[in-house]
């Protein structure tokens, strides 16, 4: 059935890909590959510009996947929708629990995202902190969102070990 989905999904079938994706809830909701076809018809309803399918579709992730790193996923994916639907408290609700350690600086980072969008600085400046921190000091992204932090002002010093906030640049 997985092949299906992913058969119909490259050949960029929505309909189909929902029907086979709708079957493997039915019959084998608790796989590892029920959680990997619903990621990959959310992704693909998504590009078709249907983002409410998609967030169906997560939102039962979210509720129902068996293995914590999919359901991660699934939240992730899920509060990035939300944002784009202004729907920031919501978004945050998402990321508040049932994540797995290992997705904790991306979502302190989506956190420092979300309190952006909210003009909350002072939170976002924590949360972005902590995802700074969290991420290993060559990694790219930890970069990225050392830029974040710039652009509200604050400065970073680092060290080999720890990583120190000197305060709101002017």
């Amino acid at each position: 059935m997985f092949d299906e989905v992913e058969k119909v999904t490259k050949a960029g079938d929505p309909q189909k890909a929902e029907r086979a994706f709708s079957d493997m809830k039915e019959r084998f909701a608790s796989t590892v590959y029920t959680q990997q076809a619903g990621l990959l018809v959310a992704k693909m309803n998504y590009e078709a510009g249907k983002p409410e399918v998609s967030i169906g579709i997560l939102r039962w992730l979210v509720d129902h996947a068996v293995d914590k790193g999919y359901a991660s996923i699934a939240r992730l994916r899920l509060s990035a929708l939300l944002i784009d639907s202004k729907s920031y408290d919501e978004a945050l609700g998402v990321l508040g629990s049932g994540m797995s350690d290992e997705f904790s600086a991306l979502v302190d980072d989506r956190r420092g995202d979300i309190f952006v969008l909210q003009g909350k600085n002072t939170d976002a400046k924590t949360a972005y902190l902590k995802a700074y921190t969290a991420f290993e000091s060559q990694s790219e992204y930890r970069r990225l969102v050392g830029i974040k932090l710039s652009a509200l002002g604050v400065k970073l010093e680092s060290t080999d070990k720890s990583v120190a906030a000197t305060g709101v640049s002017k």
